[in-house]
């Protein structure tokens, strides 16, 4: 321990001279290492004292690739340290001395998580990128350093430059490897993907970022033709669309639960991309599927209403009762039972159809993600497996003559009818509104109804406690338990006042409970979930018209996925019919510069004038303007 230290003493203080005859001693080891996998070089170097790393570099050239071995620092060599130090003089010398260009930093400080200090792609280059440093990244490239190279979360350069908060270093990084790199290979690199299956261009859009995700579609941008202020650009869909990938930019943008990705529905080319979806098929089908759930719940309604029923005998009756079901063998004899057997053959069509439809996704992404994400489908996927699992028990209690079939059949009749809610998404005022209630549901009052229940169990107990040696003939909403638990609902809801005879004096606890329980539950907890509710309808107020989008895309792509083939349509142009080798396809916008750059004055209104009909011409012929405002986003 004592020899150790000499060493890492003259490393840290920079004798070069010292340093030279302590590693000619055979008593010291040059390799040892300190607390942390140290060796004393990477100590020369962490203390910016050349002299006596180029000693260590000359008589130990091993320690050169010698990586720490801690946990915290795994993997880092001195070639690491001296990118992030910006020591291009260091790195040079390292390199011209055999340094590993390919060397991976993979501790958890070079790792994402929460003990990471900088997530750099563990590879020198990818160090050198991402701090900005253009000479040592030329020296790298120089050296044949992998532009290729994947880092055990799959990422090469690109998408570490991607993840950097610095947005102007990781677009002049990005220009300048590409202009260094062979096109071909940036082609390669641009699509290679992570181990989470994404893109640099996907990565931005998972991120939600704007900067990078507009630098790399307009990199991709090809000016088809240009006119004045007037230019038609073509944007490749390849990872964007999703019938040419199913995990797609949109895909990662309705799927997301992050806010800023939602911003991304308002970039080029998405946002005309959706509305030509919308516009061209999405539109229109939804309207039919609508009509079909409507006209499906209508049926399921007028056969619940018409249900075979009989009277029940004298002899059999509860004086309450006095129709039941008939049973299967009586209940189809006349024109009008062949009538509703259609229709209830109709309604169990149409559950086998909505469970084989919703269940298969539900599985894939689990019920929680289901009914937090309001954009996928929020609580309906749920719900209408509920539905069809409930038409289906239905179905069987019917088969065995249960008489409780009336409990499955209304509560799916209640589900059924909520669930046309669903489709007010398509519409921008209801669908806005259909938002604000899933938020309201789910984040104020299932904490407000968790509350109230605590609350609602204590004092019923206490009621039913203090009623419970009482003549329960004159306190007939007491009687029991389940019909106190009842009473004290109705009085939280104010429905009801004490329900106490006003001619026989009741215990002054009643009174008492009573009276601290409306202070309580029906004063405060109302108010508080009033409060609450306010709260978050201006909260969600500013965001709904993106989640209303959101929506709008995320049925466009279940449209698309649950279509049958011929009846789904590629959006955007072919590369073919543009003129292009490659079998991609691509969307054309058009795009206008500022008119004012022309010309001044007098002259550049005429201009501002002449090219904006010439503009709405060539959008005619383009077929650029013709959408529908009732079906754009």
């Amino acid at each position: 321990m004592e020899d150790s230290s000499i060493l890492f003493k003259a490393a840290r203080t920079n004798e070069a001279t010292g340093m030279r005859s302590l590693l000619q001693s055979e008593k010291l080891d040059p390799f040892v290492k300190g607390s942390l996998g140290e060796t004393i070089l990477h100590i020369a170097l962490l203390n910016n004292n050349l002299e006596v790393a180029e000693v260590i570099m000359d008589m130990v050239p091993s320690l050169i690739n010698e990586p720490m071995d801690c946990d915290i620092y795994r993997g880092e060599t001195a070639l690491h340290i001296a990118i992030l130090k910006h020591d291009l003089e260091t790195v040079n010398k390292l390199l011209d001395r055999g340094a590993d260009v390919h060397a991976q930093a993979s501790g958890t400080c070079f790792m994402p998580g929460k003990e990471s200090v900088c997530y750099y792609g563990e590879f020198p280059l990818s160090f050198a990128a991402c701090v900005g440093n253009e000479e040592i990244t030329k020296v790298l490239l120089q050296q044949n350093a992998r532009v290729d190279a994947q880092d055990s979360l799959g990422n090469s350069v690109f998408h570490v430059l991607t993840l950097q908060p610095d947005k102007k270093i990781v677009c002049r990084m990005y220009d300048m490897i590409i202009g260094l790199v062979p096109e071909k290979t940036c082609q390669i690199v641009e699509r290679l993907k992570n181990n989470d299956g994404f893109t640099p261009l996907k990565t931005a859009a998972h991120e939600g970022d704007i900067t990078m995700f507009n630098y790399f579609v307009k990199r991709q941008k090809k000016v088809y033709w240009k006119m004045g202020t007037i230019s038609y650009c073509i944007y490749d869909l390849t990872h964007i669309d999703t019938l040419s990938d199913q995990n797609s930019v949109l895909d990662i943008i309705t799927s997301s639960r992050k806010p800023q990705v939602r911003k991304l529905l308002s970039v080029t080319p998405v946002k005309e991309l959706l509305n030509e979806k919308w516009r061209s098929f999405g539109h229109k089908n939804f309207m039919v599927w609508m009509c079909c759930y409507i006209m499906y719940t209508v049926i399921f309604t007028a056969i619940s209403m018409y249900r075979p029923l009989e009277p029940i005998p004298p002899e059999e009756s509860d004086n309450m009762t006095i129709m039941r079901l008939k049973p299967l063998a009586e209940s189809y004899e006349t024109t009008e039972d062949y009538l509703r057997l259609t229709g209830e053959l109709i309604t169990v069509v149409g559950a086998v159809v909505i469970l084989f439809c919703e269940l298969p996704h539900l599985i894939k992404i689990g019920p929680k993600h289901y009914i937090g994400h309001i954009s996928v489908g929020g609580p309906f996927s749920l719900l209408m497996v509920l539905y069809s699992i409930l038409i289906f028990s239905v179905v069987i209690m019917r088969c065995i003559q249960c008489e409780a079939v009336d409990i499955p059949l209304s509560i799916a009749l209640i589900i059924g009818w909520c669930n046309c809610i669903y489709f007010a998404r398509g519409f921008r005022m209801l669908g806005q509104f259909s938002i604000m209630i899933q938020k309201i549901i789910f984040a104020d009052l299932l904490q407000w109804c968790i509350l109230v229940f605590i609350c609602v169990i204590g004092f019923a107990s206490a009621f039913y406690m203090i009623f419970q040696t009482l003549d329960q003939s004159q306190y007939l909403y007491f009687e029991n338990y389940s019909m106190t638990l009842y009473t004290v609902v109705e009085l939280m809801m104010g429905l009801i006042d004490l329900p106490v005879p006003s001619d026989v004096a009741s215990p002054t606890i009643t009174y008492i409970v009573y009276s601290l329980y409306m202070i309580l539950v029906y004063l405060l907890l109302l108010n508080i979930l009033i409060a609450m509710m306010d709260d978050t309808y201006w909260r969600v107020a500013e965001e709904r018209e993106e989640l209303w989008k959101t929506q709008i895309a995320a049925t466009i792509l279940l449209l698309e996925r649950r279509l049958p083939k011929f009846l789904k349509k590629q959006s955007g142009i072919s590369g073919k019919s543009l003129g292009f080798d490659d079998k991609k396809w691509y969307f054309g916008v058009e795009e206008i510069s500022s008119e004012l750059s022309l010309t001044s004055g007098v002259g550049a209104s005429r201009s501002a004038v002449c090219w904006n009909i010439i503009r709405k011409n060539i959008a005619k012929i383009a077929r650029l303007n013709d959408v529908d405002e009732s079906t754009s986003l």
